[in-house]
């Protein structure tokens, strides 16, 4: 089971790298993540998953999927209109920890190059807030763009997808 795990987790990171804007390959990689999720949950009943954690050992994740920490967001989607191709859209995701236990983010990752979120690295107390900032560089990009955050915590469910939405406008050259 945990050889399926990761050959789902490995597809999910190789559609990560595949690029921003393409709605077919973020429905594929739901669809992926989804699948994981549903792997592992239905592992953990039986208490057969485990992780790695940092230092390479494994960690059963039943304390993980039980965490009492809970996100709490302002907004999961942020839609930042029309721009022209190289302007930079920076936009700061806010939350409030909701839950009772300590919320900690393990880490977040974008769905392209062009897309960087930076984190909270401090546990979160309950009641506390914390933030994810996100900056998407419209350099080389054209068209609709909707780069997607994923966030892991130890939170249930452990990951969280936020968006960036817009409009990349070409900076057309009139020809004589």
């Amino acid at each position: 089971m945990k050889t399926k795990v990761s050959i789902l987790s490995l597809g999910a990171f190789l559609l990560l790298l595949s690029g921003c804007g393409n709605s077919e390959m973020e429905k594929r990689l739901a669809n992926l993540e989804r699948r994981v999720n549903q792997l592992e949950n239905g592992n953990v009943s039986r208490g057969v998953v485990s992780t790695p954690n940092t230092n390479g050992s494994a960690q059963g994740i039943e304390n993980n999927l039980a965490s009492n920490a809970s996100f709490d967001w302002e907004t999961t989607v942020y839609n930042f209109g029309t721009i022209k191709q190289g302007e930079v859209v920076n936009y700061t995701f806010k939350f409030t920890n909701n839950g009772t236990e300590d919320l900690q983010i393990q880490s977040t990752s974008a769905s392209c190059g062009c897309t960087v979120p930076n984190h909270t690295k401090e546990p979160i107390p309950p009641g506390g807030t914390g933030e994810i900032v996100v900056r998407f560089d419209s350099k080389g990009k054209s068209g609709q763009q909707s780069p997607v955050i994923t966030v892991v915590a130890n939170t249930n469910p452990r990951q969280v997808r936020l968006s960036l939405r817009g409009f990349v406008e070409t900076n057309a050259i009139p020809v004589p």
